[in-house]
């Protein structure tokens, strides 16, 4: 049996807080410049951008794997924005042609994580973002760190992999994931040994269940619901 191939993500070791009011209104107030913008767009149906396919298979497992043992560290720059701008409000209102702008302000807040990690994204909360895909700017889809961008690149794909989160002398592991695992054909489940997520694990453990990842982890850094 080979060495596993170990793909190196970054280390998000943040506290979780509650949303402050000030953090919420700024969120609503970029919303609604963000719907203004929208409202003036000359051809409004043109900045709908195209839809980032879900990642499938074995490479889901791994992408999944990949954002729940790094924790989101690319979520930290959606702050009180979360990169949505007048082409996400597009898709959306495209998507939900019911809904006024103050539905459509609603369904957001509706969304926001009870606890996020001090500093990210209103959205980043403990299990991954609380944003559906069709609510998530499209870079949030599409993003991968520059590890997991590697391993999508790697021909012929490695069938043992084994996640490495690290960052300033630290680290955490995800167990090793077998493509040859029924488990890791094709969708992610949503427990591990001893009854503790990948995503919330201290330190390195190689008893983590190499391919029984949190179902909301997956896509990439800002997209982490599969």
């Amino acid at each position: 049996m080979s060495d596993a191939v170990l793909v190196t993500v970054p280390l998000l070791e943040a506290t979780l807080e509650a949303p402050r009011p000030s953090r919420v209104r700024a969120l609503k107030r970029h919303l609604v410049h963000s719907l203004r913008a929208l409202r003036i767009a000359k051809r409004p149906e043109r900045l709908i951008q195209k839809a980032t396919p879900k990642p499938t298979g074995f490479a889901a497992t791994v992408l999944a794997a990949g954002c729940a043992t790094c924790r989101g560290h690319c979520c930290m720059g959606g702050g009180e924005h979360a990169y949505i701008d007048e082409r996400t409000m597009a898709r959306v209102r495209r998507d939900n042609p019911d809904h006024d702008a103050n539905a459509i302000i609603r369904l957001y807040l509706k969304r926001l994580a009870p606890l996020s990690y001090r500093g990210s994204c209103l959205f980043h909360g403990p299990e991954g973002c609380t944003l559906d895909r069709a609510l998530r700017a499209e870079l949030c889809n599409a993003y991968y760190c520059n590890g997991l961008q590697n391993f999508m690149k790697t021909a012929p794909v490695p069938d043992r992999v084994q996640i490495v989160a690290a960052r300033n002398g630290r680290e955490r592991r995800s167990g090793v994931m077998t493509a040859t695992d029924s488990r890791c054909r094709n969708d992610v489940t949503i427990s591990a040994e001893r009854g503790t997520p990948a995503h919330v694990m201290a330190g390195p453990d190689p008893a983590i269940s190499p391919c029984r990842v949190p179902r909301v982890w997956g896509g990439s850094g800002p997209a982490m619901t599969i």
